[in-house]
């Protein structure tokens, strides 16, 4: 379509620049500078935000543009996935207004030209992080094993009690007593069951530290990769309550802290293969904002749904601690709303 210089840019609706747009978002967003190498199947490194495994491209991106970064452009993202629109918005950092102003002179509908390459912001990759040697890894996992044998029936059935925990939940922990520092010491995994991290805390004033060498990790029974297929796996934030999940007869995961562990609980969820995941976010703002970040990750893998404690309550073992079971938690889960990933090929229209 040629361009009128003297034609009213604004005439045409948002509608009417996706349906000319259809079918040419490949050439859009590579015109746009998107790397056209990254548009052919999921799984690639994302190009705005470096994650290496997180950005795709959904079945219909040739029609409607499509695009998926499980950790910046998601349907809990600003601008949320949805559209080749939104695709634009999010790669060139940009708002609404100025990705339809460049789609309109792109298409050659608009007053001047759209936005050259050079205009977009660059792409930061996250710093890397430390790698964790293999003679660390080995000591860690050494060391948990020594204090996991130091912790005796009658210490772990003490500490369980001033948890509010069973001390079953402990044993499936492998929580263990160092005895040089006074400190319970809670192993940390990595997504296929290895010891990578030993957490200490202090049973008097639950101070948290970690063993020196030790990767962050999460808390789990290793014997969760033998859970039936198809099951429901929670994600709780920190040890202690993921040990007040466990005595409750919930199949849980802890995170070491808000906003991490991310990357392993993606590796271990596409191990287990769960049918469905419940995140149980803290009762504070950011345990929601947490929640949200984990769910963009983990939908990739199964269906996510968010709870928290209701008002006045912490956390999941001061819910527990009150009284909740498994049933009336169970029931919380299932009324809340379920987000999934549609990989189905959009037949409507713009």
């Amino acid at each position: 379509m040629s361009h009128n210089p003297h034609r009213n840019h604004n005439q045409h609706s948002i509608s009417d620049l996706k349906r000319l747009a259809s079918g040419r978002w490949r050439e859009i967003l590579t015109a746009a500078g998107l790397p056209a190498e990254l548009l052919d199947r999921r799984g690639k490194p994302c190009p705005k935000c470096g994650g290496k495994d997180r950005f795709a491209s959904l079945p219909d991106f040739d029609t409607r543009g499509s695009l998926i970064c499980r950790h910046c452009h998601n349907a809990s993202s600003n601008p949320r996935s949805g559209d080749g629109l939104a695709s634009l918005q999010w790669w060139l950092g940009c708002s609404t207004a100025e990705a339809i102003s460049w789609l309109r002179s792109f298409l050659g509908l608009g007053i001047g030209q759209h936005l050259p390459i050079h205009a977009i912001k660059p792409t930061m990759a996250p710093p890397s992080k430390p790698v964790q040697s293999e003679s660390d890894r080995l000591r860690v996992a050494l060391m948990a094993d020594v204090c996991r044998r130091n912790l005796t029936d009658e210490g772990r059935e003490h500490l369980a009690k001033r948890l509010g925990v069973v001390p079953e939940s402990l044993r499936q922990l492998q929580v263990g007593w160092c005895a040089s520092r006074c400190m319970t010491t809670w192993p940390m995994r990595d997504g296929i069951g290895n010891i990578i991290g030993l957490r200490l805390r202090d049973p008097n004033t639950g101070a948290k530290r970690s063993v020196h060498g030790s990767a962050a990790g999460l808390f789990y029974d290793p014997e969760l990769a033998n859970i039936e297929s198809g099951s429901r796996v929670w994600i709780a934030e920190g040890a202690s309550d993921t040990a007040a999940l466990l005595s409750i007869g919930i199949d849980a995961v802890g995170i070491p802290s808000a906003k991490s562990g991310d990357d392993l609980l993606l590796e271990l969820c596409r191990r287990i293969l769960p049918g469905e995941i419940v995140i149980m976010a803290d009762g504070d703002i950011a345990g929601i904002e947490s929640a949200r970040l984990l769910r963009s990750e983990l939908v990739i893998v199964a269906g996510v749904r968010i709870i928290q404690p209701p008002n006045g309550i912490k956390d999941a073992r001061e819910w527990i601690n009150r009284g909740a079971n498994r049933d009336e938690l169970e029931r919380e889960a299932s009324a809340a709303e379920v987000f999934r990933l549609d990989w189905t090929i959009s037949r409507g229209g713009a």
